[in-house]
């Protein structure tokens, strides 16, 4: 056959998913409903008896992996969003700042539409510290830190961390709850590993991948040291799977319907 028409037929085993919103039941995946279950065990704003924390949130990818790791992005933070978990934005990779800002408005302005009585406040709900270089270093001077606002300075939009209310508990590492690094980079995901903790605390650490790399992030999944995983686009489906349980009426996503295309597109 000439591979021409195979092109075509792929083209549009991708497509027609996308373009009908047509979505097939994902398969199960255990690890993600491991970052799935630990994210509905984190303290929310309006939880006094924990006190205040945040979830640190590390975009580490760009336009090349954005078809597995956006949507990863997407499920994890529109939960945060639900359950009302502020969180800290930021990236090792200078090609994640434009996504830094577009995601959480994105899931913001969706969950707006089905949520119209609710409101998300940027400074109070989560804030964009953008592209942050010399990653390991960094990274040490965070977690020794004992004012990160103070330490930081400023936000990707000029704001004064100090003034803004997010930060107002959140001083030390021991404030941050949970790390969540979406990555798909060599090396980021060991750098937080190895430094993103103190002799005395060390956050909770989800990681999500993409396909190439599910493998290494096993090694770190059977140790304990990550509590949990998104592998791909499978991982983000079935996310939004648990999700549409969770909250019924929900806006499917578009990493369901991505999902289905590629197992259309394979098969």
């Amino acid at each position: 056959m000439d591979r021409r028409i195979i092109y075509i037929l792929v083209a549009l085993a991708l497509a027609i998913p996308l373009v009908f919103r047509f979505a097939m039941e994902p398969a199960r995946m255990r690890s993600a409903e491991d970052v799935f279950a630990e994210i509905e065990k984190l303290p929310a704003t309006t939880d006094s008896v924990n006190g205040n924390k945040a979830v640190f949130i590390s975009l580490d990818f760009g336009p090349n992996s954005q078809a597995e790791n956006l949507p990863q992005a997407e499920v994890v933070i529109e939960h945060l969003m639900r359950r009302r978990v502020p969180f800290i934005l930021f990236s090792q990779y200078s090609l994640a700042e434009t996504f830094l800002e577009s995601i959480p408005t994105t899931v913001r302005e969706r969950l707006a539409k089905s949520l119209p009585a609710e409101r998300w406040v940027y400074g109070v709900d989560w804030v964009n510290l953008g592209f942050r270089p010399n990653s390991s270093a960094m990274i040490q001077n965070i977690a020794q830190s004992d004012d990160m606002a103070q330490l930081l300075k400023k936000d990707a939009r000029g704001n004064k961390l100090t003034e803004l209310a997010i930060f107002q508990g959140v001083k030390k590492l021991e404030q941050i709850s949970m790390l969540v690094q979406l990555s798909s980079l060599v090396g980021t995901l060991d750098s937080f590993l190895q430094f993103f903790q103190t002799e005395a605390y060390r956050p909770k650490f989800v990681h999500g991948c993409t396909s190439i790399t599910i493998p290494q992030a096993f090694i770190y999944l059977d140790s304990g040291q990550l509590v949990g995983l998104l592998e791909g686009v499978a991982g983000a489906a079935w996310y939004s799977k648990l999700l549409s349980e969770k909250y019924v009426g929900r806006e499917k996503d578009s990493s369901v319907m991505l999902n289905t295309s590629l197992g259309i597109a394979h098969l």
